[in-house]
């Protein structure tokens, strides 16, 4: 990973926007999975192993190609990474969806944008522009058309707030660690995952769940997804997209997974596409075109940055 800050979130080069797309499709899935593995793990156990598990991977990646443990502020950004978005985050996404059909889940996680263009702007990572906000505003009323009248259960405001607070940790994830030194993708989901693992458990035993082992080929399924092509595929592509782009451009792929759940969604459950999919994907395509994938137009350097201390123009502003 490197410590690129883009102050917005132009087009990336064509492997950050394949790798883009990649955590787009293989993150389509995971909502419905986790709530899959609920058939016979307890939602805080189901996290801890899922998570500690993939840590072991990152780990011994780690040992394979012999990287040296980052120290002093290279480890607190990897630290507060792995506490804000995968501690903290998936203790209230485990206990939200207890409650939440994942494709009101995947609604819920579409403030993502938003929420990480306000915090970046706030903190002085990116500045905010009417484009990006337009864009986010445009994606998530899309997601509402999409989604929004897909399950008729009754909505649980605790729940529903505490989606909202995961995904509020998430995007401040996002944005802090651009203010770390960086480390290798590897290395920042070794720590980030023992670190959420850790949180997670001390969550499981808090509320006293078992501990048990999958029984139902079904529950097996849906947890060595979450580990192997989610925990591990996902995040790396993430940290890697990351990396390269800005996080307000990365957090789009939080407006385009739920497309992607709702088709995973009809084919295991048999759910019918609607004209509301239709329209609803349209207006998240167009959304994140314009908030996140057009180039934006270059700005001409402030005038007081154009001249040396003799008051010449410098020839990068010519």
């Amino acid at each position: 990973m490197t410590a690129q800050n883009p102050a917005s979130s132009a087009l990336p080069e064509r492997p950050v926007l394949i790798a883009f797309l990649l955590f787009v499709v293989v993150g389509g899935g995971a909502s419905v999975a986790i709530r899959m593995t609920y058939a016979e793990l307890a939602p805080f156990w189901a996290g801890t192993s899922r998570f500690a598990l993939a840590a072991l991977v990152f780990w011994g990646l780690v040992l394979f190609r012999k990287l040296p443990v980052p120290k002093g502020r290279a480890l607190l950004g990897a630290v507060l990474f792995g506490t804000l978005t995968v501690g903290l985050a998936f203790v209230l996404i485990g206990w939200g969806l207890v409650a939440t059909p994942a494709s009101r889940y995947q609604v819920l996680m579409a403030t993502v944008p938003l929420l990480t263009l306000f915090l970046a702007s706030l903190q002085g990572i990116e500045a905010i522009t009417r484009r990006g906000l337009f864009g986010s505003l445009l994606t998530v009323a899309g997601i509402a058309i999409t989604v929004g009248g897909a399950s008729t259960a009754d909505i649980s405001l605790p729940h529903v707030a505490a989606i909202i607070f995961a995904a509020a940790f998430i995007s401040e994830g996002g944005v802090l660690i651009k203010k770390f030194p960086p480390n290798p993708p590897v290395m920042t989901n070794a720590i980030g995952m023992t670190v959420g693992a850790v949180i997670l458990g001390i969550a499981s035993l808090a509320s006293g769940e078992a501990w048990t082992i999958p029984t139902q080929t079904n529950t097996w399924l849906a947890f060595i997804y979450l580990v192997v092509f989610v925990t591990v595929v996902a995040f790396l592509l993430y940290m890697f997209v990351l990396g390269k782009w800005s996080a307000s451009g990365t957090s789009y792929g939080f407006v385009l997974v739920p497309l992607v759940t709702i088709v995973v969604a009809s084919t295991l459950a048999g759910e019918v596409i609607t004209p509301n999919f239709l329209i609803g994907a349209g207006l998240v395509l167009a959304g994140v075109l314009v908030g996140a994938l057009l180039p934006s137009k270059a700005k001409p350097a402030p005038v007081e940055e154009c001249k040396d201390r003799s008051g010449q123009v410098l020839p990068r502003c010519v």
